[in-house]
């Protein structure tokens, strides 16, 4: 994906040389680069000390921070920014593990809810530790300045994407 962007930058593939400042685009392609290393080195430390990868945490965080520790499929897709489809393949194999399980929804007999289990919970609870060092090591050690600044602009710019006015 990096490359692409690159090769459009540089061949000018569909862009005016005025459209994006080269300062805007090393940052977006930085952020890229940040974020996948980051997350890529989590994974694998989780992975290292015998736990899921972060995909997971994600996935359960999500269910432990909601109201009754539950949510319908497409609501978790949302919060975890996967597509319905793909978060009910996840969902799949997240209650096979028991570390989740569908219930029907109180309010919609045919909806069903996923809701985490205390396995779940456990899961989340080990994995922490390490990604709390990761965020530590490779995050939060290379702040500079303000990170509630960063915080708000990354805010905006998810929400920009989502279509909410910002």
């Amino acid at each position: 994906m990096q490359m692409h962007l690159m090769q459009a930058h540089y061949d000018g593939v569909g862009m005016a040389d005025d459209e994006l400042e080269d300062d805007a685009l090393d940052a977006w392609r930085a952020f890229l680069t940040a974020h996948a290393c980051v997350t890529r080195r989590i994974s694998r430390d989780l992975v290292d000390a015998g736990l899921p990868d972060l995909s997971w945490y994600d996935l359960l965080w999500a269910l432990r921070r909601s109201p009754r520790r539950r949510l319908r499929v497409n609501e978790l897709a949302r919060e975890v920014v996967l597509s319905p489809t793909a978060m009910s393949r996840f969902v799949d194999r997240a209650e096979a593990a028991g570390y989740v399980r569908r219930e029907p929804d109180p309010d919609d007999r045919r909806a069903q809810q996923v809701v985490l289990t205390d396995a779940g919970l456990d899961l989340l609870r080990r994995m922490w530790p390490i990604y709390r060092h990761g965020i530590a090591e490779h995050f939060a050690a290379h702040l500079d300045g303000a990170p509630a600044q960063l915080s708000d602009t990354l805010r905006r710019i998810a929400g920009s994407a989502r279509g909410e006015r910002v």
